[in-house]
């Protein structure tokens, strides 16, 4: 049998290409559109926004919503060369001898947005020589209309089917080339062989709910047609020949399937592609083609480069001729015998005087990769056009001949992307040439590269402003850090969009924050929020923080960018073990003076399990204003927290015993300095620990003369060494907030620690400073039953006497759920606070001692709390309500209707609010003609003056709802609604 190599393809340009015969996962190659592409099945598109308010003491505050979060489903669509239905559109026409094989390829294209499973049918139901004595399916990984090998994934004599094994085929324009191979029966002839022979290729997808009906089923036709005269078949492949090159000893460029786009000095001359300069791009194609027909004839072929490449002069080589470069005019005396070569342009044609059968030729030549070709393969795909028959003796190059031709295979170029980044600042000098530090990672001493404010309260927040540039030509995400370890110790950093409001996330689920995806050539401005640490001992020094951006498509593109912080106003507040202190805490290892917590304890405490283990604090007020402090604990060093299950703390007065009444704040005249005691309490049934973490923090519970928060956090541990047979625990501490003549609901657990029963009842009781209960303040106690932490119907009130029981179940090991009812007087002060001490006794077992908890409630005003909603709006009317901010499941294409409510639940107007949300990732702003915006965007209840669809404004990465002058009510809300389309 004679092989017939040739192929074509139809369809759109492949961007990734099918590898191994069975199955893989592909990758997909983002070009310059790829923000508008359907993102990946399972993408994660997450949501948070903010309030920016001015409270009752005119400090500027910001408050966040909860994070929502989307999923991207996937969807479904390929075609096969094109096709994205049943068709009879005829693909490969080819010719051959009776007994010769034809091949023609063919390329499944997987355009959803998820990987998918495709099985491929070619019936053979005619038997020979009537129909084909053969059909075969090969794989055709490098897309150049040829096998791979010789094993075939499926083969078959006539009437059967061959059915090609599921191939996984990745999505976002993934690919399976493969190639079919027909056997002309050796005894074919004119009068028994039906020309053209037709055979029906057939595509289906595993998982057919992903699709539209439509496009359930792809199917198209190849001809082949018997001939005894001349039968030309051609190929077009990356590939170097088995023949010399013209220069370079005769050694050709390397045949790249992929690489850069060259630099816009690089030129397409035989000199530049000998060069191996790194910036410029070459590759090597091969035209190979055949005659499997019974006769010799003159064959045409014509090649028309797309315009991500330019033709190389003087670089064609036929391979009857090697060494030997074609004349590149019409004509030119410099072609060998027996063949006419053209190069006009993008445009190369020749004619082969005489082909013989059975011979293969190859005609190859180098191109430029274009300065200008597009990121993936649609500038760079190329094909032949040739007559598959033979043509007129007098048809030369200048005088072509007219007869129809047929395509080759196309083959694909694909450009990669290269990356790059450049951080800078703010300044109208930044740019990507002025920003770029010379040393990736060291910024430029330079307006251009570095932010400076000007001074910042210990404790308070600052933000600095800079700009990522995308300086690459593909599509990136920068990953963002900050190193901060030259800002004061305990400083804290957080990345927010465009203005400082709406708070970066991770958008590509590496787990660090990062900008979202930035075009090639453009750029986003993003904040740098930093939470001041607050030093004992004010340094006079300025701080300085670098913030690094990472390429997340290429890890070693990063740049960094420079902020100064040139004062640091005032520590406020500090807590130490005694009253000199014990060394600086974050320049001794357990030191405790100046801002904490120490990397190590302080002070460590040895107890018995369910004895008091006492630390003694001292907190010193370095104000020019008396203030008052919250005094709180927790196993780690996050506030407001708690401690290890069953552990208790009490602060006593200092010298105090641990049955004294508790302290929950503590005053501290300016410039002096109180000392309190904590009693750390583990449970009876706490095993040995040999240094349980303990970390006490102290609040100013009123504005400081900076007008910040002061705050110091220090780091004690307890070492445990036994335990007592009974025991029980009423956990944890609470702090809440409330309007005057509200009431706020706390929950405990009382939890029997011992070894032994406390009985079978005990009582329970919440006690009120008694100048509150002359002011009006009341409690009521409940039995939590579903354990939900409200108050339900279900739920018990328990009686005056404060008694449970008597058929309670006390035993070692089990808990029971309890609530405090809080109620205000209507005449309450903002700001002040009362506090509920809740104890526990066992009339029948007075060894498990008397536990306690305590219940803070300060009266609040102007405290705004966000919530954010979301709902799925398939048709994209905006018609949808938001009433929950649980995940959701979207397909591309479909939108998203986000609510946003900012509710003032203090008792005092705030004002000057606003509230701010940025447009995700993978996004959107939903607009006609695909959709429209919910009919009421912006508005307002309590607010003066209110708001309306005036108030609201956005641009393409952000949205607002509110105005520069505006008093919120208490009670009062604002409510911004907004939609969004997930791309496709």
């Amino acid at each position: 049998m004679i092989p017939t190599l040739s192929a074509r393809r139809a369809g759109p340009v492949p961007r990734t290409l099918w590898a191994g015969a069975a199955a893989l996962t592909l990758s997909f190659l983002f070009g310059s559109d790829a923000l508008a592409a359907a993102p990946p099945a399972n993408t994660i598109i997450g949501n948070q926004a903010s309030a920016t308010y001015l409270d009752p003491n005119g400090a500027s505050q910001l408050a966040t919503s909860n994070l929502v979060q989307t999923t991207v489903q996937q969807v479904g669509s390929f075609n096969l060369d094109g096709r994205t239905t049943v068709t009879t559109d005829v693909i490969n026409k080819k010719i051959g001898a009776a007994g010769a094989i034809v091949y023609a390829p063919h390329v499944l294209t997987n355009t959803g947005n998820g990987s998918d499973k495709f099985t491929i049918t070619i019936d053979n139901t005619t038997a020979a020589p009537d129909g084909f004595s053969k059909i075969e399916v090969f794989a055709d990984a490098d897309a150049d209309g040829l096998p791979d090998s010789t094993t075939a994934l499926c083969s078959v004599a006539p009437n059967a089917v061959c059915t090609v094994p599921a191939q996984t085929v990745a999505g976002g324009n993934g690919t399976f080339p493969f190639v079919v191979a027909y056997s002309i029966p050796s005894t074919a002839t004119a009068a028994n062989f039906t020309s053209p022979r037709p055979a029906t290729i057939n595509a289906v997808p595993a998982t057919l709910d992903l699709y539209e009906v439509a496009n359930q089923k792809a199917a198209d036709l190849d001809h082949v047609v018997l001939t005894v005269d001349a039968a030309f078949n051609a190929s077009k492949s990356l590939r170097v020949p088995a023949v010399s090159w013209v220069a370079n000893g005769g050694v050709w460029p390397a045949a790249k399937d992929h690489g850069p786009r060259s630099a816009a000095s690089c030129q397409a001359t035989i000199a530049g592609a000998t060069s191996n300069d790194p910036n410029c791009s070459y590759t090597t194609y091969t035209l190979q083609f055949n005659n499997t027909g019974g006769a010799a004839g003159k064959f045409y072929m014509t090649d028309t480069l797309p315009s991500g490449f330019t033709y190389v002069p003087g670089s064609a080589v036929w391979s009857s001729a090697p060494g030997r470069a074609l004349g590149d005019a019409a004509g030119s005396a410099d072609d060998p015998n027996g063949i006419d070569f053209f190069a006009n342009g993008q445009k190369l044609s020749f004619l082969v005087s005489s082909l013989a059968p059975n011979v293969t030729q190859t005609v190859s030549f180098v191109v430029l990769v274009n300065s200008t070709a597009e990121v993936g393969g649609t500038t760079t795909t190329n094909r032949a056009d040739y007559i598959p028959e033979k043509v007129p003796d007098d048809k030369t190059t200048t005088n072509p001949p007219t007869d129809p031709t047929t395509p080759t295979n196309d083959k694909p170029f694909i450009v990669d992307g290269t990356f790059g980044i450049v951080l800078g600042s703010a300044h109208p000098t930044a740019s990507p040439v002025a920003s770029k530090d010379a040393e990736p990672g060291k910024p430029l001493l330079t307006d251009a590269d570095q932010t400076t404010l000007a001074s910042g309260v210990a404790g308070s927040t600052v933000k600095f402003t800079q700009t990522v540039f995308n300086t690459g030509n593909a599509d990136d995400i920068v990953n963002l850090t900050a190193d901060l370890s030259k800002f004061p110790a305990g400083s804290t950093f957080r990345f927010f969009a465009d203005g400082g409001f709406a708070p970066l996330i991770d958008n590509n689920s590496d787990g660090i924050v990062d900008t979202g995806p930035i075009r090639p050539g453009q750029s986003v401005k993003i904040v740098l929020a930093v939470t001041l640490g607050a030093p004992a001992s004010i340094p006079t020094q300025s701080f300085e923080a670098i913030v690094l951006g990472t390429s997340t498509k290429d890890s070693t593109k990063f740049d960094a960018t420079r902020d100064i912080l040139s004062k640091l106003i005032g520590v406020l507040v500090d807590m130490t073990n005694t009253a000199s202190g014990n060394g600086t805490s974050g320049n001794t290892g357990n030191g405790d003076v100046g801002t904490g917590p120490s990397p190590t304890p302080t002070t460590t405490t040895t107890t018995p399990a369910g004895t008091p283990a006492v630390f003694n604090l001292f907190i010193k007020n370095n104000d020019s204003l008396d203030n008052a402090f919250s005094l709180a604990a927790s196993q780690t060093n996050s506030f407001p927290g708690s401690l290890p299950s069953g552990w208790t703390v009490k602060f006593v007065a200092a010298g105090a015993t641990c049955a004294a009444t508790g302290m929950t704040t503590v005053n501290v005249a300016a410039g002096t300095q109180v000392a309190v005691d904590a009693c750390v309490t583990p449970p009876a049934s706490q095993a040995p620990v040999e240094a349980q973490l303990i970390y006490f923090q102290v609040r100013s519970t009123s504005p400081t003369s900076t007008g910040a928060v002061a705050i110091d956090t220090k780091l004690d541990a307890v070492k445990v060494i036994g335990a007592d047979t009974w025991g029980a625990t009423l956990t944890p501490n609470n702090e809440g907030q409330v309007a005057p003549g509200g009431s706020v609901v706390y929950a405990h657990t009382l939890t029997i620690t011992g070894a032994q029963s406390c009985g079978t009842q005990f009582n329970i009781k919440a006690v009120l400073p008694v100048a509150d209960v002359t002011a009006g303040w009341t409690t009521a106690l409940y039995l939590d039953n579903n354990g939900d932490g409200q108050i339900d119907t279900g739920d018990t009130l328990v009686g005056a006497n404060g008694q449970v029981g008597p058929t309670v179940d006390l035993s070692g090991g089990k808990a029971h759920k309890l609530l405090v009812k809080v109620f205000a007087p209507g005449g309450a002060t903002a700001g002040t606070t009362d506090t509920a001490t809740v104890t526990v006794t066992f009339p029948e077992q007075a060894k498990c001692g008397e536990p306690s908890a305590t219940d803070i409630t300060t009266v609040i005003t102007g405290q705004m709390r966000l919530i954010k909603l979301q709902a799925k709006d398939e048709n994209c009317d905006g018609t949808e309500a938001p009433t929950s901010s649980a995940a959701l499941a979207v397909k591309p294409g479909q939108c998203i209707v986000y609510r946003i409510v900012a509710t003032n639940e203090g008792a005092s107007p705030v004002t000057n609010m606003s509230i701010n949300d940025a447009v995700p990732a993978y996004t959107s702003l939903t607009a006609a003609p695909d959709g429209a915006q919910p009919s009421e965007q912006c508005a307002s209840a309590g607010v003066t003056p209110a708001f309306a669809q005036a108030n609201y404004t956005a641009t393409a990465s952000s949205v607002s709802c509110g105005s520069a002058a505006n008093t919120v009510a208490p009670g009062g809300k604002a409510t911004l609604t907004f939609s969004v389309k997930v791309n496709k």
